[in-house]
């Protein structure tokens, strides 16, 4: 008997589930609006703003140090009193190697390794192939920007680039193109 029982409200409880669902809702967000709670969807968009605020001013924060660097530096260099020039010797100096006065360093800020191809040392251009190297255009014209893979275009396949999010769009500033920004639907480049 109990379990005739069962099976009726179980049936029961079935068909009612998808018809109270949607007052049951409806009661939910009225309360929440009549206490000026805000819903999930609305903490979430918050809670996204405020990471990307939180990167946009990591990264302003980086390039006004950079700034402050560079202009120590000038500073510095403006201080100090020019070379006097060296008068020449009958003995011929001996000159570095071609390969170390042409020596130039890998365009990963911050690296120093020696060049070895497209403008990167051996352990970046490796990354740069496999497209996993962050803040650059890789081989296949994308970028990744918060572990999320974009597609920027292959004519700036190499260069630096700079993303930041505004809204639905995804912003990339190419500095190497003459300051190029690219403005595109998040939707629209997104590699999954």
């Amino acid at each position: 008997m109990s379990g005739l029982i069962g099976f009726v409200v179980g049936g029961m409880a079935e068909r009612l589930i998808p018809v109270l669902q949607t007052p049951v809702e409806d009661i939910i967000y009225e309360v929440l609006d009549q206490k000026g709670l805000p819903t999930r969807s609305e903490v979430r968009d918050l809670r996204n703003k405020l990471d990307r605020l939180e990167k946009t001013i990591s990264d302003l924060t980086s390039a006004l140090d950079g700034l402050q660097g560079d202009l120590d530096r000038a500073v510095d260099s403006a201080a100090q009193p020019a070379p006097k020039a060296k008068k020449k010797s009958a003995k011929k100096k001996k000159k570095a190697p071609a390969a170390a006065a042409s020596a130039k360093v890998c365009a990963v800020p911050d690296c120093g390794g020696v060049i070895r191809a497209k403008g990167f040392c051996g352990k970046h251009y490796q990354q740069f192939k496999r497209n996993t190297l962050g803040g650059f255009v890789g081989a296949d014209g994308a970028t990744l920007h918060e572990n999320v893979k974009y597609a920027v275009s292959k004519d700036h396949v190499g260069e630096s680039v700079q993303t930041r999010y505004e809204g639905d769009e995804v912003i990339f500033l190419l500095p190497q193109s003459d300051g190029r920004t690219l403005r595109l639907k998040v939707n629209d480049v997104r590699i999954d």
